[in-house]
């Protein structure tokens, strides 16, 4: 109600349809093709990341501005990867909102200096493989090596060395610390 009031107030934008859930957000886009889609970051059923996605898939053109309460590096990262052209956080006031939306409805892209200092840091380091993140992922669950060696099919020998090398893209003096980081980063969920 908040972002249908905020946007409505302006007398040159219109709320044209409403969704509950990354789906319906889907299908309402296909059928009323608005100027500019406003996307939660997080809905029940998908990441507002994964609505982007798909939208822009079935429609090259799509502007879409990405409203998030996350806003780590790696969420808006994934964000401007599925084709956002603009990303702002639920922190904004409205008057930065209605700026954004006016922006990427003329066929610019809008990322405050904040959210590209935040992309500029993510493009800096060096990724996680698939593999690397499975293994986080455990760390994170409080299992010891030979417990996710078992776990992903690995030799507790192997689990050690994606360790070690966690620990160093990770810039952690432990495991704590790197799933510290993995959490700061946006690349572990609470």
């Amino acid at each position: 109600m908040g972002l249908r009031a905020a946007l409505s107030i302006e007398g040159d934008m219109g709320v044209v349809a409403e969704a509950s859930c990354g789906r319906e957000a889907i299908d309402c886009y296909c059928k009323h093709l608005p100027d500019v889609a406003v996307l939660d970051g997080h809905l029940p059923d998908m990441h507002g990341s994964e609505v982007a996605r798909e939208i822009v898939k079935r429609f090259e053109g799509a502007k879409l501005l990405l409203f998030s309460v996350e806003g780590t590096e790696e969420d808006i990262h994934r964000a401007e990867e599925a084709g956002v052209s603009g990303y702002v956080s639920k922190n904004a006031d409205r008057s930065e909102l209605v700026q954004a939306v006016r922006v990427v409805a003329s066929g610019r892209r809008y990322f405050s200096e904040a959210v590209l200092a935040k992309l500029r840091e993510r493009r800096a380091r060096v990724g996680l493989s698939e593999r690397e993140m499975q293994v986080l992922d455990a760390m994170s669950r409080g299992l010891p090596n030979k417990l996710i060696a078992c776990e992903l099919g690995l030799s507790p020998e192997t689990v050690k060395t994606f360790v070690a090398r966690l620990l160093q893209k990770l810039d952690a003096e432990d495991r704590t610390l790197a799933v510290v980081r993995g959490f700061e980063r946006g690349l572990l969920k609470r």
